[in-house]
């Protein structure tokens, strides 16, 4: 074999080393990104959001279907015993955002939100909320964060609105308002 014969394989033993490479680099990427449909997917049926800038920002921050139910239904529930009672307009406005969030009637997080709506949680859960929600929205850019915001708050306001005001409708208490500051004020 002569000198340039043996650069040549060498030269093409490089080549398809280097397309092998990038040939498995890119099968990784497209593996990824399928494995990303399935819950950007779900995440999009619960949140409603089309934008699929918004749902990669919420993925990436490590927000699911699940994590998302739950950090937009403390509030809700928070605000449902605001004023010492749970009206059962008030539970059915809760458990229809569970729905809406995503969570089926027999999960066990569907079962752990009924829970709080017959008895109490205690004041640690709220705390243990405000933690959660501080640290996922550390990382968040602001659009990202008013979105998120924004829905949990109008999600809690539906209950707060569930059972007050003029034939039981429409009204906010000054001790559901307050509740509803101090979600927002923690989201933001």
């Amino acid at each position: 074999m002569s000198e340039p014969d043996a650069i040549h394989k060498r030269g093409r033993a490089l080549e398809d080393e280097f397309f092998h490479r990038v040939d498995e680099e890119l099968q990784e990427k497209i593996r990824l990104a399928v494995q990303r449909e399935q819950p950007k997917a779900m995440l999009r049926e619960a949140t409603g959001f089309q934008d699929d800038e918004l749902l990669d920002q919420l993925l990436d921050a490590g927000i699911n279907v699940e994590k998302l139910a739950a950090l937009a239904l403390v509030p809700a529930v928070s605000v449902a015993w605001a004023d010492g009672k749970v009206t059962p307009d008030e539970r059915r406005a809760v458990l229809q955002a569970a729905g809406a969030d995503g969570l089926k009637k027999d999960s066990v997080a569907f079962h752990l939100v009924e829970s709080w709506l017959q008895q109490e949680p205690s004041p640690s859960l709220w705390q243990l909320w405000e933690e959660y929600a501080e640290a996922l929205t550390a990382d968040m850019s602001e659009s990202t964060k008013k979105t998120l915001t924004d829905e949990v708050i109008r999600q809690a306001t539906v209950v707060a609105k569930a059972s007050g005001g003029t034939l039981g409708f429409g009204s906010v208490s000054a001790k559901e308002q307050a509740v509803l500051n101090k979600a927002q004020r923690t989201l933001q």
